[in-house]
């Protein structure tokens, strides 16, 4: 019997984007639906030949095509339109029922049906420090592609109210399907597996953590000033950073040094999946103290470690942590150091988080994330084969 063929836009496995909340998204997101959607042929895009294959599972791989999307340049301003079309034409040359786009610079130049992700609009909240030329083009052909598509998922429920407010999309137009969190973050207690995986990234104990970007909204600068706060009073504590810090590492080892902080903080650039729950279950806390998050998958990631989670309540992190989380406003350092000692010295708080994180982190599976996004894609075969 053929199967329908669904694209499915893959563009963040071959970017920077693999390490980060939309390569992960792809990546767990692919194997669950692939595992699950026996009935369909998944055809995976992007702008190389191939992808790290360590990224997917096994059995994925061996059930998934890869096509190559062409280039008509680097991509500055004047080659966008020209991209796009070449993204649609290697699209729809490729007999699809339906095609599913997560990346931002989403083409509106699609004959198939489709169905789009969308993660967040920092470009449209924050603005300032991201809406610049180029990303005006992206959000503008992906509110185009939004437009024409056949449904909208948001990862979120708070990225669903910004769709539906700045765009103008009505409500019955939008699926908020959460993210999951893999299998393989779980609590850890082999020590020695534990001193290895530290060793590798240089990791001292005990350490604070950050995972994820460095981009202004990330707030890293109080983060930074909180935890100096905290070492005032606390020493020996070190603050892990685990992520890429390309086009801001002037600015993340200025402010580092700047602070005196060079021998506390630990840079450990991009960390695989199988290695992160390692780094997540020996931490005392992960500390994302972030102006915006659409969803925020290392707060998940940690929280089924068993490991605490200190947050700002700013876009969709209130809404994920729920009281499994502890709270600080974006611009108190003074109160960042006050909870961090909390969490690194209340053993009653931090047990009592962790049973909560547990509990919470169980209700965010891939599982169901593939399941509901595969009744939408039935749905929309449906409604657009008639």
């Amino acid at each position: 019997m053929k199967k329908t063929r669904i694209g499915f836009d893959g563009r963040a496995l071959c970017d920077i984007s693999q390490y980060r909340g939309d390569g992960r998204y792809t990546a767990c997101l692919v194997d669950n639906l692939v595992r699950l959607g026996e009935e369909y042929r998944f055809v995976l895009f992007g702008y190389r030949k191939s992808f790290d294959p360590r990224l997917l599972e096994e059995e994925t791989l061996k059930k998934i095509e890869w096509q190559e999307i062409p280039l008509a340049g680097r991509l500055p301003c004047a080659d966008i339109t020209a991209n796009h079309i070449l993204f649609a034409r290697a699209v729809n040359g490729s007999g699809l029922s339906l095609f599913h786009s997560i990346d931002h610079n989403m083409t509106p130049f699609l004959k198939c049906p489709s169905i789009v992700t969308v993660h967040d609009l920092i470009l449209l909240i924050l603005r300032g420090p991201y809406l610049g030329p180029k990303s005006y083009f992206w959000i503008k052909a992906q509110h185009r592609a939004t437009l024409k598509a056949s449904l909208i998922v948001t990862i979120s429920e708070t990225t669903r109210r910004d769709v539906e407010r700045l765009w103008s999309v009505p409500k019955d137009r939008i699926e908020v399907v959460y993210e999951g969190v893999n299998e393989r973050y779980k609590p850890i207690s082999d020590e020695k597996k534990i001193d290895e995986i530290l060793r590798k990234y240089g990791i001292k104990k005990p350490y604070f953590l950050y995972v994820g970007g460095f981009d202004p909204r990330k707030n890293i600068l109080n983060t930074l000033l909180g935890f100096k706060r905290f070492l005032k009073n606390h020493g020996g504590y070190y603050l892990a950073m685990c992520g890429d810090p390309v086009g801001f590492e002037d600015y993340i080892h200025d402010e580092i040094e700047d602070l005196g902080l060079s021998d506390r903080i630990i840079l450990t650039g991009n960390v695989p999946h199988n290695d992160l729950p390692f780094i997540y279950s020996a931490a005392t806390a992960l500390v994302l103290i972030s102006q915006y998050e659409g969803f925020g998958l290392p707060v998940l990631e940690s929280l089924a470690c068993g490991t605490p989670v200190l947050l700002s309540r700013e876009g969709s992190l209130l809404e994920i942590a729920g009281d499994a989380g502890l709270y600080v406003d974006l611009l108190e350092p003074d109160r960042i150091a006050e909870v961090m000692a909390l969490l690194a010295f209340d053993e009653r708080i931090r047990g009592k988080l962790r049973e909560k994180g547990l509990r919470r982190a169980s209700k965010f599976t891939w599982d169901e994330a593939a399941r509901k996004i595969l009744g939408l894609y039935s749905r929309v075969i449906r409604a657009t084969s008639h």
